[in-house]
């Protein structure tokens, strides 16, 4: 077991976060991997820090300096492209605000070919908890939105169980190179929020793909850090995308449900629960998940 790994993270406002990231996969038990840490044009000092870390680890990082903010998916791509043309045989999409416990990518790659999985995940805590934010996940028949397992629940134990899931996040999961050869990459419509979902949608229903979450694996989730939890920016592209990955990839009847459910879901329920600003951009979100179906031509 000595496959060369291609760790894709993506900068953005993400100077906080960097330097435990990187102190963190330094310590790693398992290190044959070269971090590709794309930049999107990130006003703040991630990418001078980056470049400053890089020389104080004793792994590979290559830099790679995009000339605008072309978003989470479309940066996603780059350096995955970018690592497969460099012989990675595995590719790590992580998040660069997550800490690792020093065994994180060993018993990852471990589980992964003990489970006979083309993707895989980790046990994900809440950052400086014992709290679990993600055990693998699922999706909310009733509404088309995922849901992780665990969320919120303090870990005593109840999750150390190895398992298939339908979904989770990919803010640090696991992908065999050839599941990018037949799946494809991220769709770059979506820019950021549900290019993820939409991913492990396509290569479980529509390519059989299998993913399993590892018990065994942990890390640290912070949250948020480089977009704001559920600032306006938040708002708009969850309901945005929301629309549109449902129309790409639920059938006409279910579609159909999802979003007459959720437009309702929105005009009431949100209307008390978020600001007024909020609720008008949700509701304006909506309707440009139309338009971006019909007016964009889905990437498969």
């Amino acid at each position: 077991m000595n496959e060369k790994i291609g760790i894709v993270t993506v900068l953005y406002n993400s100077e906080s976060v960097l330097s435990e990231f990187f102190e963190t996969l330094n310590r790693q038990t398992y290190k044959n991997f070269v971090l590709y840490v794309v930049d999107n044009l990130s006003p703040d000092g991630s990418l001078d820090l980056s470049k400053k870390l890089k020389q104080h680890v004793s792994f590979e990082t290559v830099i790679v300096e995009n000339e605008g903010n072309y978003g989470v998916a479309k940066g996603n791509n780059i350096g995955i492209r970018r690592a497969i043309n460099d012989g990675c045989d595995l590719l790590l999409i992580s998040n660069n605000d997550i800490a690792l416990e020093d065994k994180a990518i060993e018993n990852l790659l471990i589980g992964l070919h003990e489970s006979h999985a083309d993707l895989a995940v980790p046990k994900i805590y809440f950052y400086n908890t014992n709290k679990i934010w993600a055990a693998g996940g699922g999706f909310i028949k009733k509404n088309g939105l995922t849901v992780h397992f665990g969320q919120d629940q303090e870990d005593n134990g109840q999750f150390d169980i190895n398992k298939k899931v339908d979904y989770a996040p990919t803010c640090f999961m696991l992908v065999k190179k050839e599941v990018f050869s037949s799946v494809g990459f991220m769709d770059e419509n979506y820019f950021v929020y549900y290019d993820d979902t939409d991913f492990v949608y396509r290569a479980l229903n529509h390519y059989q793909k299998k993913l399993w979450y590892i018990s065994y694996s942990e890390v640290y989730h912070n949250e948020s850090s480089s977009t704001g939890k559920m600032s306006d920016f938040s708002v708009r592209f969850l309901w945005r995308n929301l629309v549109y990955f449902t129309l790409k990839n639920y059938n006409p009847f279910y579609a159909a449900y999802v979003l007459v459910y959720n437009f309702f879901y929105i005009l009431i329920v949100l209307f008390f629960r978020y600001s007024f600003k909020q609720w008008k951009i949700a509701l304006n979100a909506y309707f440009e998940g139309l338009r971006l179906f019909l007016n964009n031509k889905p990437i498969q």
